[in-house]
């Protein structure tokens, strides 16, 4: 049986305008799940992400010239606009993307910090106003609830502003300023006579008698170490006090910003639930997370100021009253010293201890006696306001360990000086909620992903 030979089968060569027939044809498998880009598309991303990566490059660039420029002693206000210009005109069109936008937000609050910083002085007494509005606002609150209206409640708190001024004027200034001008010219005749001695060096050498130390070994040391480096503080704490009352004239600018920080109060409390509201919708863009840390943060700071401030009032009178019952040099510069240094925590006291046994030194009176009674004056007080007062007034809202607080108030006062001591603890605080948020974040989402892995391998 002769093997029948198939016929060969007839050769096809798709056209260009038969490929097209033959392909819709055919039955293509498309994957939903998959989208199709077309290669324009795809370009342009491509050329999106570029211009994304030379941005976020530009952008820390910048970044880094602002800081370079905003960081010199006297910086060109010129070269501070322009790069500012310069960063927003370079950002703007990738606000949208993560980096870039985060970026933007910290040059542009960099800007703004530093513009408040060398604008304080034109703007204390906006600033002094809206304190008092913060601090006051939850009060006006509270009575316009009840019925009150806002201006009633708000024209008394201003009212009392005036009052605090005489009563300064009246009870505070006259010794203040005796005591005060009668201190620095002591310390500016030490400092103008280097031959005339500061410290009585026979009390000294008596002391030295006691200890079993000879005569010419105190005397030595006093002449030689004791009084040059006695000095050399004396001339730096004489400098400070010019400087300071300098800025504090330059500040209150004689009667004109005294009257106007409560007609700014007035104002500013009056209105300042608008102000919230404003933040709560233009800044925070009413975004729950958002005003939920804002709500946080500011529970933590104002309890802290309100808390503070009224503690230091509290602890700078009973020391004031207590110095001048003890009849205490200089008891009312002492004692309101004691007041303003019990903002600063821990080393508040020890500042002010240290000032008052420098005072001391070349004060009428004993020495030990003077320091030991301001001592245990301040130690007291201390004591009262930890235990007693602060819990009840502040609570544990704050939530810093000590160890922070020492830290905070080293960094923020290297940076900040006394002012970054002043708010190194409330800043602090802030800090670590948002870090503690921030953390408790990444753990829901990290519990999400391994419960949907979880839910994703079983299925």
């Amino acid at each position: 049986m002769s093997e029948q030979s198939t016929p060969p089968e007839p050769s096809f060569t798709p056209t260009s305008s038969t490929s097209s027939e033959f392909a819709a044809s055919v039955p293509v498998a498309v994957n939903p799940t998959v989208a199709v880009i077309a290669p324009s598309e795809q370009i342009s991303a491509r050329r999106w992400r570029v211009q994304e990566g030379m941005a976020i490059a530009g952008g820390f660039g910048l970044f880094a010239l602002m800081i370079t420029t905003l960081v010199q002693p006297q910086p060109a206000v010129h070269l501070v606009f322009l790069s500012l210009a310069a960063f927003i005109f370079f950002l703007y069109p990738f606000r949208r993307v993560v980096v870039p936008r985060r970026l933007l937000q910290l040059g542009v609050a960099l800007f703004v910090l530093w513009l408040m910083l060398n604008l304080s002085g034109v703007l204390f007494p906006f600033i002094v106003a809206i304190i008092i509005a913060y601090l006051f606002s939850p009060l006006v609150d509270r009575l316009h609830r009840l019925g009150i209206p806002r201006w009633t409640t708000t024209l008394v708190i201003v009212l009392v502003i005036p009052g605090i001024y005489v009563l300064i004027g009246v009870l505070v200034l006259p010794g203040l300023l005796e005591q005060a001008s009668t201190l620095i010219d002591t310390v500016k005749v030490m400092i103008q006579n280097p031959k005339e001695p500061i410290l009585d060096h026979a009390y000294f050498v008596r002391i030295g008698a006691d200890l079993g130390i000879d005569a010419k070994t105190v005397e030595e040391f006093m002449t030689k170490t004791a009084e040059p480096e006695l000095r050399k503080i004396l001339s730096g704490l004489a400098l400070s006090t010019t400087k300071t009352a300098e800025t504090l004239t330059k500040l209150l600018e004689g009667a004109f910003n005294l009257v106007l920080i409560p007609i700014l109060s007035f104002s500013i409390l009056k209105d300042f639930h608008r102000l919230r509201t404003w933040a709560r919708r233009i800044l925070l863009q009413d975004h729950p997370r958002r005003v939920e840390l804002a709500r946080r943060a500011d529970t933590i700071v104002s309890s802290y100021l309100r808390g503070i401030l009224l503690t230091s009032t509290n602890v700078g009178v009973m020391a004031t009253i207590t110095f001048v019952l003890f009849d205490i040099p200089y008891g009312v510069v002492i004692g309101i010293l004691t007041g303003v240094f019990n903002l600063i925590p821990i080393f508040g006291m020890f500042l002010n201890l240290g000032i008052a046994m420098i005072i001391y030194l070349f004060a009428p009176g004993s020495f030990w006696e003077h320091t030991l009674v301001t001592a245990a004056t301040i130690s007291a007080l201390h004591a009262l306001n930890s235990y007693v007062i602060e819990p009840r007034v502040i609570g544990e809202r704050v939530g810093l360990h000590p160890v922070l607080v020492i830290a905070s108030l080293f960094i923020f006062g290297h940076f900040l000086s006394f002012v970054g001591m002043l708010i190194a603890v409330p800043a602090a605080a802030v800090i670590q909620m948002l870090l503690k948020e921030w953390y408790s974040a990444m753990q829901a989402r990290k519990t999400a992903e391994t419960a949907t892995n979880i839910s994703i391998s079983t299925t």
